[in-house]
């Protein structure tokens, strides 16, 4: 027969029917579960245990066997539905053998209790009343007794106290629990040396390893022994030597004392300033020395940190002028001014931030469609790069053009530009007033002779030129020089700066300097007053700064365009005469622009950049190498809804367009050449 397969935990047993009792009609069926519960019963009170044949035994020794580990496994319990049924079905066909017991006429399986708990009959007066009739042979002198499956193994005795130990015992073969718990207990005693050899094995180990480090240390011991065994020999013999020198000049020292006694004080003297003098010149030589070798040592470190210098402010351009393409190289923002004193009692229109970036406006009043007479949705919603409130200080505004200017150092060409309706607040945003109310152009000066002063630390070298022109009325102006008869005119070159001829360009070298010839370009400007401001300006009036940076070989050349557009204002709101030429110039140069920022947003092939002298000057800026920031001007009075509203427009076209832009970066050999 097979061995009974281990139970897992996976193992579903389901119940066995069991074979009928002796007298009973009908078929008992124990589940596994009350076997379990009845495995740890208490055994009964008297001891009724069916015998079998040897033969019996001895053919199912092997099932058997897989059963006596049950002290060790108790999994096997599981498997006693099994066991009844395989012993009852023996019991069955040995019903007429004469060698079963007639005592207990009870099925096996209402006796049957695990293996574990199951006792051994004690030799009394029970036993002896019911002898016996299994055929197994008497236990030999010396053999260990063997109890029936079930029953406890009484304790061995020890032999240790005899005068000699004894040999193990060999047990019976169908003795399997014996057999296995002899084992077991060999297999402990195994483990357990197994364990204290491990241990062993590790101590020596780890007593290996100490031992290699105390012989390391002990290495490094007497080499340091030798050592200082060394350096004492060489200082012994010093000063045996000494000692030797001093013993000698003793007799010397004394022939001097008696033979020039009236002298020696003299001697002493001059012999001390001598020493002294020879001391000091030898301690200025020896700073010398190293004064010189520590300026090579630093001129070494200049250059090495020159070249990092270099290096890093390399890196420093690429990165922020990535940045600045990564935020696009046309950039709008928005600003809405503050009401100006005499307008407390007008009209506002409702100004909504949604956040930094976005803006909503509408009227407080509703209006209605002249045609057909429903009622206007006048709200409109628009986003730009920045949104700057009322109260926005001109810093707070100058702080992302900071980042353009530093383009401009870097070799880039930038334009900065305000655009909106007359009295929006376009003159103040560029230009602005004294103190902390600078605009963008005063600020832009003091910026740049602020890096320029860092940059020349560095070994840089700048060139600053500077020039203002206005155009009024299509026609260019050089405001620097209000000479007549000089004609002006552009001229645009592909890849390079557009130029105007005629024009006056000063070297700056200092803010200062540059403030004076903006307040004289200021003055010279076309002014006049109109029904929306007292002081409008006629003209686009354009400050253009030319930069040159030159470091060893490298040249950078960048401008800067800051542009102050005159006012958009309705022709016929505006007075007649001069006044409305102005007003068609204005408004013909900003439709062309306004043309041109479409052409750019669908891509066309022909910008209509000579439509206008404007956008002709502007053409490198717009659609060429150039990182450009538009400022529209916003105002709050409900009755510049509709230009508001057109400005906002325009200004949304223009966040669209998409443009590139170059480092103007050349080196000095291939100018020379």
């Amino acid at each position: 027969m097979s061995r009974l397969p281990k139970p897992t935990n996976s193992t579903k047993i389901r119940p066995i029917p069991l074979v009928k009792p002796f007298g009973s009609t009908s078929e008992n069926t124990i589940t596994f579960g009350e076997i379990k519960t009845r495995a740890h019963e208490a055994p009964p009170a008297i001891n009724k245990y069916p015998t079998f044949t040897t033969n019996s035994l001895r053919r199912r020794s092997k099932s058997v066997a897989d059963l006596t580990t049950a002290d060790k496994h108790p999994s096997i319990n599981k498997c006693a539905p099994l066991i009844a049924n395989r012993f009852n079905k023996n019991r069955r066909q040995s019903k007429s053998h004469t060698d079963l017991t007639t005592i207990d006429r009870q099925p096996f399986t209402r006796s049957l209790k695990p293996i574990t708990e199951r006792k051994a009959p004690t030799a009394g007066p029970q036993n002896k009343a019911f002898p016996s009739t299994s055929r197994v042979p008497p236990l030999k002198s010396g053999a260990t007794k063997t109890t029936l499956v079930g029953s406890k193994r009484p304790a061995a005795k020890s032999d240790e106290g005899g005068p000699k130990a004894k040999a193990a015992r060999k047990l019976p073969d169908w003795d399997y629990k014996g057999r296995f718990l002899q084992l077991n207990e060999k297999y402990e005693q195994l483990q357990s040396c197994m364990k204290g050899l491990q241990d062993k094995a590790n101590q020596f180990e780890s007593t290996e390893k100490e031992y290699e480090k105390i012989q390391k240390e002990h290495e490094i011991a007497i080499k340091n022994i030798d050592s200082l065994r060394r350096e004492n020999e060489s200082k012994t013999r010093k000063c045996q030597e000494l000692t030797i020198s001093l013993d000698e000049l003793k007799p010397a020292h004394e022939t001097l004392t008696r033979n020039y006694s009236s002298l020696q004080n003299n001697f002493d003297k001059l012999n001390e300033e001598y020493n002294k003098y020879q001391e000091q010149n030898k301690n200025l030589l020896e700073k010398l020395n190293k004064e010189k070798k520590e300026n090579i040592e630093l001129k070494e470190v200049i250059t090495l940190q020159k070249s990092d210098l270099i290096n890093y402010q390399t890196e420093r351009r690429v990165l922020h002028n990535t940045i600045q393409d990564l935020k696009g190289n046309i950039r709008v923002f928005c600003r809405i001014r503050p009401l100006l004193p005499s307008e407390l009692k007008q009209i506002q229109c409702s100004i909504e931030f949604i956040n930094e970036n976005g803006i909503e406006i509408r009227k407080n009043q509703e209006s209605y469609d002249q045609i057909t007479g429903k009622l206007k949705e006048t709200k409109s919603e628009f986003t730009y790069d920045k949104v700057f409130a009322p109260q926005s200080s001109q810093e707070e505004v100058f702080e992302d053009l900071a980042q353009l200017v530093q383009s401009a150092l870097d070799g880039y060409n930038v334009c900065v530009f305000a655009y909106g309706q007359t009295g929006s607040g376009k003159t103040y945003t560029m230009q602005g007033g004294g103190g902390i109310q600078k605009g963008m152009i005063p600020r832009t000066f003091d910026l740049i002779f602020k890096n320029i002063a860092e940059l020349q630390r560095s070994g840089w070298s700048y060139t600053v030129k500077a020039s203002f022109l206005e155009i009024y009325n299509e026609n260019i102006r050089d405001l620097l020089n209000t000479k007549q008869g000089q004609k002006h005119d552009i001229c645009f070159n592909e890849g390079a700066e557009t130029t105007v001829t005629n024009l006056s360009i000063q070297t700056i070298n200092s803010a200062a300097e540059l403030e004076r010839y903006m307040v004289l370009a200021h003055r010279n400007r076309a002014t006049a007053a109109t029904d929306f401001n007292e002081h409008s300006s006629r003209s686009h009036a354009v400050t253009k700064i030319h930069l040159e940076g030159t470091l060893e070989d490298l040249v950078y050349k960048g401008s800067l365009n800051l542009v102050d557009l005159a006012g958009s204002e309705n022709a016929k709101q505006s007075v007649a005469g001069e006044r409305l030429t102005e007003t068609k110039n204005i408004n013909k140069s900003l439709a062309t622009l306004g043309d041109v920022i479409q052409h750019l947003h669908h891509k066309s092939r022909h910008i209509p950049y000579r439509n206008s002298k404007l956008t002709y000057l502007l053409q490198s800026s717009l659609g060429g190498n150039s990182k450009t920031l538009m400022i529209v001007n916003i105002s709050p009075i409900e009755s510049c809804f509709m230009e508001s509203i057109n400005s906002l427009r325009f200004a949304a076209k223009v966040k669209q367009v998409k443009i590139g832009s170059r480092r103007n970066k050349m080196n000095v050999s291939s100018m020379k050449q």
